[in-house]
């Protein structure tokens, strides 16, 4: 008599599943070795060629970078010298990043000028070594995994492809993700593409869909011209002209009291609008930008004011001093926005002061600035209801 058992099936999944955990840490090994055979040369550099779907609209940045990295073990901030300068193509701006050890500095190829930069503020993760960094770090601490392994062909290069899951979970019935796409160049050992995908519903009653594909080429490494003193600032600089110190009376926050400034405005479908035509009401002007974080983060509380006033004596006006028309359709659309956001807002932020982002200013039906708010806070809603309802009630 022969006797079945399943002690066969059960040895092949665990087979199965030692392969497959082996082939991920095979893949997680993978980045590791990338980054130290970039950190074993005593200097590389690259170019590299990005572009990126805005975050909250549907516009394109395009930039190129040409890197260098000399290599410094003493250094505690990155471990490296560096230059890095970028091209932005939709500003038509060059600068660069130059870290020489001490200083973080700022150059500024269209005006020749040159100005001290927050070391702490420079994002590393930018580069392509900080980017291998953070994805190997988020490998070793489980928060992100390899999800998918193969083989792929790119500009006529065989090359690994590793596609890291970082972040991947259902809100609200949406799906959100974050994937990054790492393709090795098996000759060479060296990254020939990174492509991070991302979709959210951080912001708003909307999606926000980010895509970035950066393309690497014409490394170098170990050149025995480069030095310190070849990481210094070029001949020929200079630092920026002194702006003119304006008056006190001209930077401070419109005084509460003052008669509000009249402005005039158009939406992005051409409908007129001025501070008079809505003189009587209780006024919230909301002046913001599109991707400021703060501003972004008020999106939802200020559509819900907007439904919570608006069958009452208020007026909700966003206006904007740097979106363009079609962003700005794009950007109602996208979050369902309800209350209106005017255009080219330049003087208005002028008029009113207006040095950061979001700032609120409330107007009392008799035209005169009753209150401020600047930036946002997790009480945010709170604050603007309490203001508005006792400028109803005055």
């Amino acid at each position: 008599m022969i006797y079945f058992t399943d002690k066969p099936i059960k040895l092949f999944i665990f087979i199965a599943l030692v392969l497959c955990r082996a082939g991920v840490y095979a893949q997680v090994s993978l980045v590791q070795k990338t980054i130290d055979k970039l950190e074993s040369y005593k200097n590389f550099s690259y170019k590299s060629v990005g572009k990126k779907k805005e975050l909250f609209t549907s516009d394109t940045v395009k930039e190129h970078h040409n890197a260098l990295f000399l290599k410094a073990v003493a250094d505690k901030n990155f471990g490296y010298l560096f230059n890095v300068e970028t091209t932005n193509d939709n500003d038509k701006l060059t600068y660069s990043d130059l870290y020489n050890g001490q200083n973080l500095i700022r150059i500024n190829r269209g005006d020749s000028t040159f100005a001290m930069q927050d070391i702490q503020a420079f994002n590393f993760q930018s580069t392509l070594l900080g980017c291998l960094k953070w994805i190997q770090g988020r490998l070793e601490k489980r928060s992100s995994e390899i999800i998918k392994t193969q083989d792929t062909i790119i500009n006529a290069v065989d090359t690994y492809h590793l596609i890291a899951d970082v972040y991947d979970t259902i809100i609200n019935k949406e799906h959100t993700y974050t994937y990054v796409h790492l393709l090795i160049d098996k000759l060479s050992g060296l990254p020939d593409c990174i492509i991070i995908k991302s979709r959210n519903t951080n912001y708003g009653d909307g999606v926000s869909n980010y895509y970035s594909e950066t393309q690497y080429l014409d490394y170098m490494v170990n050149r025995n011209n480069i030095d310190i003193p070849s990481m210094t600032i070029p001949d020929g600089l200079h630092p920026p002209k002194a702006q003119p110190v304006l008056p006190k009376e001209q930077t401070d926050l419109l005084a509460f009291g003052n008669i509000a400034p009249d402005w005039l405005l158009y939406d992005a479908e051409d409908k007129r609008m001025s501070l008079s035509q809505i003189k009587g009401k209780v006024i919230l002007l909301d002046f913001f930008f599109i991707g400021c974080e703060g501003c972004m983060e008020s999106l939802k509380p200020l559509n819900g004011l907007h439904e919570k006033y608006k069958n009452q004596n208020v007026a909700m006006v966003s206006m904007t001093f740097r979106d363009s028309k079609k962003s700005v359709t794009e950007f109602k659309k996208n979050y369902n926005i309800k209350y209106p956001i005017y255009l080219n807002a330049g003087d208005v932020v002028k008029s009113y002061h207006v040095g950061s982002y979001p700032t609120l200013y409330f107007i009392d039906k008799e035209g005169k600035i009753a209150n401020v708010m600047v930036g946002y806070s997790d009480d945010f809603e709170e604050k603007v209801i309490s203001i508005i309802n006792k400028l109803l009630n005055k």
